[in-house]
């Protein structure tokens, strides 16, 4: 169950709008709260986080603290939907790097995640035991335009331990309204590699208040666990 869930069950690790996260901060004592609504369909499955939500604090400039807990539900042909609690994460963004002339910044993202209920395992909502993930981001902005590049390692207490990497690249195509695309590479020790392709936004509407959106499906030919449809759309609210 856990190839069938990959991105919900670790989404409090990656960023709310997309699995590639970049290497900005929320600021010294500014708050960051995501609420949203993702799902993932194949031709077997339909997964959704509702919530999906996490909650990030800026302690310093430089560093992030995030804590999330999603509520998965899955629903399989022949199997009654189950829903529950998935897999808690806390995690720590570390800007360790940033030259204002070039736009470039370099930042480390390590992240723990846990199983909350011993329930939501047996229902393959919850992947079991503990993992960690270690990514090293990086970014470079151009005026309007910016791009971020993410690599690192997953290593959960059970099942294969994964590569991952991600890019995202940003443009704010209006005053109020940044558009972006980006890929996202997930390679298991063992197993076949999976790629997934996206587009999404981010609106602001007020000074406070984000909303934002993505949509996408892997690429490549679809296995039975491939993504057909991939989604998420929420609000940010900033404090």
């Amino acid at each position: 169950m856990r190839r069938a869930l990959p991105a919900l069950l670790l989404a409090a690790t990656q960023a709310p709008c997309g699995a590639t996260e970049d290497t900005d901060t929320p600021g010294a004592g500014r708050w960051e709260i995501n609420v949203a609504i993702s799902g993932e369909h194949t031709a077997s499955s339909r997964s959704y986080a509702v919530p999906e939500s996490d909650i990030n604090y800026g302690w310093g400039d430089n560093t992030q603290l995030v804590a999330a807990v999603p509520r998965i539900m899955l629903r399989e042909p022949g199997v009654d939907p189950r829903a529950g609690p998935g897999s808690a994460t806390l995690g720590l963004k570390w800007r360790f790097y940033e030259d204002a002339p070039s736009g470039f910044a370099l930042a480390l993202f390590p992240t723990y995640g846990w199983s909350l209920s011993s329930r939501s395992v047996r229902d393959g909502l919850a992947d079991p035991g503990r993992s960690i993930a270690l990514p090293l981001l990086a970014g470079v902005r151009r005026g309007d335009t910016a791009l971020f590049a993410e690599a690192g390692r997953t290593l959960p207490q059970y099942g294969p331990h994964e590569w991952l990497a991600g890019l995202k690249l940003t443009h704010q195509c209006l005053p109020e309204l940044e558009c972006r695309t980006e890929l996202e590479h997930v390679r298991p020790d063992g197993e076949r590699a999976r790629t997934l392709a996206s587009v999404g936004f981010k609106w602001r509407v007020a000074e406070s208040l984000i909303l934002q959106g993505s949509v996408g499906r892997d690429l490549g030919a679809l296995r039975e666990d491939g993504r057909r449809l991939a989604f998420m759309f929420g609000v940010q609210l900033l404090r």
